[in-house]
């Protein structure tokens, strides 16, 4: 699985016009995730409202704007399940597979009115208003923080040991769910 930053410096590199219509899909997990450029093609260039429309849910697509680590930027990413490339990406033209993390899925960019021309600056202009137009999302470290202050706490000590002495292969699916619930009763109960 690629780093962040690592994918990061693959987007950046769009200077050359072959490389203007190449969507970079990373794996990370169970999903597709794709940064900066590639996350503005699929959202202005293959996920467009009528693609959209003619998927079962109709949802929008979820971008996120989030900030660098070192706070000297910020970036934008979208992701999508496996399986759903052909939903989120429809008219795509060829499929390269860098390995098992990494593919790269060409499209058709859109052509420009007749007299004007496909140049890099309307396109990297294009993107950092579609970038700028996203609302940056906050990390909520708060809340972490918060879990763990109520955890020193230990209210419920006794949770721990019935978790431990509890014995799941004994019982059966049904018992375990309960079991599994009371336990979910008494953590709402310290939060």
């Amino acid at each position: 699985m690629a780093q962040l930053t690592e994918c990061l410096a693959i987007e950046s590199e769009r200077k050359e016009s072959s490389t203007w219509n190449k969507i970079h899909l990373f794996k990370q997990g169970d999903f597709w995730k794709a940064y900066e450029w590639s996350a503005w093609l699929i959202a202005t260039v293959t996920y467009t409202e009528e693609a959209r429309m003619n998927t079962k849910s109709r949802r929008p697509l979820k971008v996120s704007r989030m900030n660098l680590a070192d706070e000297n930027g910020t970036y934008c990413s979208v992701g999508f399940p496996l399986r759903s490339i052909e939903k989120f990406i429809p008219n795509r033209q060829n499929f390269e597979s860098i390995d098992d993390s990494h593919i790269i899925i060409t499209v058709a960019l859109p052509q420009p009115d007749e007299g004007s021309e496909l140049t890099e600056d309307s396109l990297v202009n294009n993107f950092g208003s579609w970038k700028e137009s996203i609302k940056v999302t906050e990390k909520k470290k708060g809340k972490i923080v918060e879990i763990t202050h109520q955890q020193e706490q230990k209210p419920s000590g006794g949770m721990l040991s019935q978790i431990m002495s509890y014995p799941l292969s004994e019982r059966t699916a049904v018992d375990n769910i309960q079991f599994i619930q009371s336990l979910k009763q008494q953590v709402s109960a310290i939060l």
